[in-house]
């Protein structure tokens, strides 16, 4: 199974997240199928590829709830 999750990336106390499509059985930094965007929780901007984000979840990808609820706040509409 498919899932679109927040992957860790950047240095100590200054984190930026990375959106990730991955298999739900991989570890969470281990390898990944697709980066979808990043976002950077301190200045709350991101950068979202929203065709590549809509055409996995229509596919039958899943989104955890993180990033299910940052996109929404981002405005990203999801077809699910």
């Amino acid at each position: 199974m498919l899932v679109i999750r927040f992957q860790k990336i950047g240095k100590k106390n200054q984190k930026i997240y990375r959106l990730v499509l991955q298999d739900k059985r991989w570890k969470l930094n281990g390898k990944t199928i697709n980066i979808l965007g990043w976002w950077n929780p301190y200045l709350k901007k991101g950068n979202f590829k929203k065709e590549l984000i809509d055409f996995y979840v229509k596919n039958g990808a899943k989104l955890s709830d993180t990033a299910k609820s940052i996109l929404q706040k981002q405005g990203i509409k999801l077809s699910i």
